[in-house]
Formats: C-alpha cells, sequence, structure tokens
C-alpha cells in the first residue's frame, strides 16, 4: 500500500466511514465481484470494512459467507436479513465477521420486496429516497469503509444508496451494454445530486476485460476516458481470470498461484483505489 501513513492519518481522523457504491445500471459487469475482493484486500490491510449487500440475488453474502467457513470449522448461519432490519428500522445488529477487519451485512432473496415496502411506507420523493440512511448512519461509526453491492436494475435501492454514500466506482466490463449502463449511472447520479445538493462523487471508472484479446475492449475503455476523462479511468485494469470464477463456489480463498494472481491484482486495484481516494479527501 502506497502512502500507507497518510492512509492510515486519513481514516484516523475520521469519526465515521467512507461510504462507497460499485455501480453500473448494467448486470453481469463486476460490480459484486469488485465488491467483496476490495473490501477483502482492504480488511487485510487493517482498514475495517463492512460490505452491505443491497441485492437481494445475495451473490457478496454467499461468497462472504463460504468465505467465512474457510476459515472456520463452526456452521455459518445468517440470523437476520437486511429486509427484516428495514422493518425493524434497526439495521445495528445486522453485520456478520467474515475475517478480522471484514463485515457482512447480509441479504437474501426477501430483499425483492423492498420496493413494496417503500411504497407502502412513504409519502414524499424525499421519504422515498431517504428511507435507507437514517439506518446506515448509526453503522458508520463502527466501521473506516462501507461499500454498498447494489442491484443493476433498482431504482428505488440505488436512489437510496446514493443518498447516503460519499464515493462511487463505475464496474466498466468492456462491452458495449457495460458502458451504455455506466452513462445511464452517471446520468442518475447526477440528477440525485442535483436534486439533493448531495456531495457524493465518482471516484473512477474500474475497467474489467471482457476478451483480453479483443479489439473492442480497448475501444471501450478509450470511449469511456473520451466521454468521462481519463483521469477517472483506472489505470490498473482487471484482466480476465478463471479463478474469480470459482470464489462464489469456494469463497475467497489463498491457497495456490491462481488464488494469489488474482488477490494480488486486486492489491494493484485497491491500492489505486486508496491514492484516488487520498487526492479526494486531502
Amino acid at each position: 500500500m502506497k502512502n500507507e501513513d497518510a492512509i492510515k492519518k486519513m481514516f484516523a481522523e475520521r469519526s465515521k466511514a467512507l461510504t462507497f457504491i460499485i455501480g453500473n445500471q448494467k448486470g453481469g459487469v463486476g460490480k459484486t465481484t469488485n465488491t467483496y475482493l476490495i473490501a477483502y484486500t482492504l480488511a487485510k490491510w487493517g482498514i475495517k470494512t463492512l460490505v452491505a449487500d443491497l441485492d437481494p440475488q445475495s451473490n457478496s453474502t454467499k461468497t462472504l459467507m463460504l468465505t467465512k467457513s474457510q476459515n472456520t470449522d463452526t456452521v455459518n448461519t445468517v440470523n437476520k436479513t437486511l429486509m427484516r432490519g428495514v422493518q425493524e428500522k434497526n439495521l445495528v445488529d445486522l453485520p456478520v465477521k467474515i475475517l478480522d477487519n471484514l463485515y457482512l451485512l447480509p441479504s437474501y432473496i426477501d430483499f425483492e420486496d423492498f420496493p413494496k415496502y417503500l411504497y407502502k411506507n412513504t409519502k414524499t420523493d424525499y421519504e422515498e429516497t431517504h428511507l435507507l440512511e437514517p439506518l446506515f448512519e448509526p453503522l458508520k461509526k463502527d466501521y473506516d469503509v462501507i461499500i454498498l453491492d447494489v442491484p443493476p436494475l433498482s431504482i428505488e435501492v440505488t436512489r437510496n444508496a446514493v443518498i447516503f454514500s460519499d464515493y462511487v466506482v463505475i464496474s466498466l466490463q468492456t462491452h458495449d451494454d457495460s458502458l451504455s449502463g455506466a452513462e445511464e449511472y452517471v446520468k442518475t447520479l447526477v440528477r440525485l445530486k442535483g436534486q439533493y445538493d448531495l456531495p457524493v462523487e465518482v471516484l473512477g471508472f474500474l475497467p474489467m476485460l471482457h476478451d483480453r484479446r479483443g479489439a473492442v475492449d480497448q475501444l471501450v475503455i478509450d470511449s469511456a476516458k473520451e466521454e468521462f476523462g481519463s483521469d477517472l479511468v483506472f489505470n490498473t485494469i482487471v484482466p480476465q481470470m478463471a479463478r474469480i470464477k470459482r470464489f462464489p463456489i469456494n469463497g475467497i480463498t489463498d491457497m495456490d498461484r491462481f488464488d494469489k494472481k488474482v488477490l494480488n491484482k486486486y492489491e494493484e486495484v485497491t491500492d489505486e483505489f486508496l491514492q484516488r481516494l487520498l487526492d479526494f479527501e486531502s
């Protein structure tokens, strides 16, 4: 980790967590992978991190609970899901410890009912977009970083997440649909930022190669740089790595050179993530 002292000082001087969305309007572009591997790396570096799984597909929950199982002999279960916490208006007792410095706020299929609950229990646009904010606020004092894994097609969850986030990292898998999804996501972000005078900023666009030999991949990266500015596109690019597909089956492991190849790459990603953050916060 570069500038380690400055980064530790930045977090030490804060009274509450910095909150990040890993976003894109399109599904299947690596948002969840980026969420749990950046979080895992931050935790390994001593930065206390909470992954909040706001996706009813609960892929972050499944992968991180499997990661927990890799490191304990006990049977691991989730006693209370995010939707239950929302209904009870209390999320404080939800986080599950996965590893030292890594915690999970778990989701489940029942979170599909969040929009139904939202419209039934709010009366104004402001109430609709700010329902989750007061529930997450008490969690912020306990962590350095909170990373939100947000579903691609739920505008209700996206709006609520943007309201209480500090930064957005846009996951950009290098095909046309992902770029279009990124463009739509930025439009939503700009609209909400203006409507509610939010401080949220785009930390950057993180490219993930769809096909390392494809000409389209470089074209999408070049198009993103042209549209959003080259300074907003991460210099670190995540290549295709078959081992990434094993983590949702086995949990995150660090047992062989294939694991280490992925984890080393995400150390590069996370290092750039932190350097960008340091630049914004300085």
